[in-house]
């Protein structure tokens, strides 16, 4: 298995250093040009990269799975026939006649490694962490939607993941306050960033 752990942590470490110079830039010079609204939507967008990494990185991880490539963590025979020969044809396999499959949502990753694979990483540890892999997604959604549903969902997401709700349901408020749980205390961004990359080891 190429090495997707390493590559996807050094591309979320990336994000945590644009957003970090957002809060940098608020202490300079233009600081009046970065004011609090702005830096949080640099938060926004450097999240949103990070689940866009982590889509990546479940989306190769599984095509090579199913052409039978091991991780160090074992081989994962498939649930009926073969390996695929090639990994485009493991992605036609998955992708079907859309010519894309969905990664965001942690019970759909869960359903299409059952129908593929038998016990495979991302059915094991994506189930066991499905709880805050669907609060982190709906944090993604919250950036990337506006309806009400996302922004209820977000708010439900904020509660169960530090114990509170941000004004006007904005994600970039959450990304850039504290994670107090751990010491030393992070950014949000940070803290489910890592949190990613910890679960894309246990996969890959």
């Amino acid at each position: 298995m190429p090495q997707f752990v390493s590559a996807f942590r050094h591309r979320a470490l990336h994000c945590f250093e644009l957003a970090e110079a957002g809060d940098l830039a608020a202490h300079s010079s233009v600081s009046a040009e970065w004011h609090p609204a702005r830096i949080e939507h640099l938060y926004e967008l450097a999240f949103l990269r990070v689940f866009i990494e982590w889509e990546i990185f479940l989306e190769q991880t599984f095509v090579r799975y199913l052409c039978g490539y091991r991780s160090i963590h074992g081989l994962y025979p498939p649930t009926a026939g073969s390996y695929c020969t090639t990994i485009f044809a493991a992605g036609s396999l998955i992708f079907g006649t859309n010519g894309f499959a969905l990664w965001h949502n942690p019970t759909r990753v869960v359903n299409r490694s059952q129908q593929h694979l038998t016990l495979c990483p991302h059915e094991v540890v994506i189930q066991s962490n499905i709880a805050r892999l669907e609060h982190f997604a709906a944090v993604r959604h919250r950036i990337a939607h506006g309806q009400i549903d996302a922004k209820r969902k977000f708010d439900a997401a904020t509660m169960a993941l530090c114990g509170r709700r941000y004004r006007g349901g904005r994600p970039g408020r959450f990304l850039r306050d504290w994670d107090r749980s751990v010491t030393p205390s992070r950014r949000w961004l940070e803290a489910v960033g890592l949190e990613l990359v910890g679960l894309a080891r246990q996969i890959a």
